[in-house]
């Protein structure tokens, strides 16, 4: 995979875990949504199938939408 080839292990590390915490900070979805695609092409075993990448995506919304 090209991030194994062009990204070093920490900054991939680093993606992971902000994939991970990632939430909507305010009303800005669209940068939630930008955000959460791109980390998600970079990290792809934390989101393996579209069930999982679905799950991901809708937790990072506060509970009160």
């Amino acid at each position: 995979m090209m991030t194994n080839e062009y990204c070093p292990a920490t900054e991939i590390q680093k993606m992971e875990q902000e994939l991970w915490i990632l939430t909507l900070k305010g009303d800005d979805i669209e940068a939630y949504n930008n955000r959460f695609h791109e980390l998600a092409l970079m990290c792809p075993e934390l989101v393996p199938t579209e069930r999982k990448k679905i799950e991901k995506y809708v937790r990072g919304f506060p509970e009160r939408i």
